[in-house]
C-alpha cells in the first residue's frame, strides 16, 4: 500500500498531468537532440561518399545497400537506418524523462536522473559518429583521396551539432528549473 502512494495512480493522472509547456520542452529536446545527430549523419554521408566515389571498400551492409540500390541511396538508406536506432532510443528516453515529472515524491532525483541519461546517450552517440566520421577521412587520407570537402563538412556540421547539443543540454536544464518551481508552488 506504502508503494502505491508513490506512483500516480491512474485516478490522480489527470491533476499531475504535464501542462502543455512541459510537453513542448521535452520536444524541443527531441527535435533538439535530433537536429544534431542529422548534422553528423550529413558529414558522415558525405565521408561515405567520397569513399565509394574513390572506390575504397566500405562494410557489408552499406556494400548491400549500395549493390541494391545505387551509390546515392545506398548510402542514405545506411546512414537513416542508423539514425531511425538513434531515433526510437531517444524517444523512449524522451518518454522516461516526461514520465518521471509526473511522479508524487522523488520526482527530482528521477527526473535529473533521466535527463542525465538523455544527455549521456546524445553526447556518447555524437561522439561515436564524430569518430567513425574521422575514421572516414583518415581512410580517404591514407589512400591519397582529397579529403577537403569531407574534413571541411565535418568541421561545420560538427560545431552545428555542439550548438544543437548544449542547447538541448540548457532546455533540459531549463525544465528542470521551471517543473522544480511548478511543483514548489503547489506543494
Amino acid at each position: 500500500m506504502i508503494r502505491q502512494e508513490r506512483w500516480v495512480l491512474f485516478r490522480d493522472l489527470p491533476r499531475r498531468i504535464l501542462p502543455a509547456t512541459k510537453v513542448r520542452e521535452h520536444l524541443g529536446v527531441y527535435l533538439l537532440a535530433s537536429l544534431s545527430n542529422a548534422f553528423l549523419a550529413s558529414s558522415q554521408y558525405l565521408a561515405v561518399s567520397s569513399a565509394v566515389a574513390s572506390y575504397l571498400p566500405v562494410d557489408s551492409g552499406t556494400a548491400t545497400l549500395i549493390a541494391a540500390y545505387g551509390p546515392g541511396l545506398g548510402i542514405f538508406l545506411a546512414v537513416f537506418l542508423n539514425s531511425l536506432v538513434f531515433q526510437g532510443i531517444l524517444a523512449a528516453l524522451v518518454v522516461i524523462l516526461s514520465l518521471s515529472a509526473v511522479l508524487k515524491t522523488g520526482w527530482r532525483w528521477a527526473y535529473a536522473f533521466s535527463g542525465m541519461m538523455v544527455s549521456g546517450f546524445v553526447g556518447y552517440w555524437l561522439g561515436a559518429r564524430f569518430l567513425v566520421v574521422l575514421e572516414w577521412i583518415s581512410t580517404l587520407q591514407d589512400n591519397r583521396v582529397d579529403s577537403s570537402n569531407a574534413y571541411a563538412s565535418l568541421f561545420w556540421f560538427g560545431l552545428a551539432s555542439a550548438i544543437f547539443y548544449i542547447a538541448m543540454i540548457l532546455v533540459l536544464r531549463k525544465s528542470y528549473g521551471n517543473l522544480r518551481e511548478q511543483i514548489g508552488r503547489q506543494g
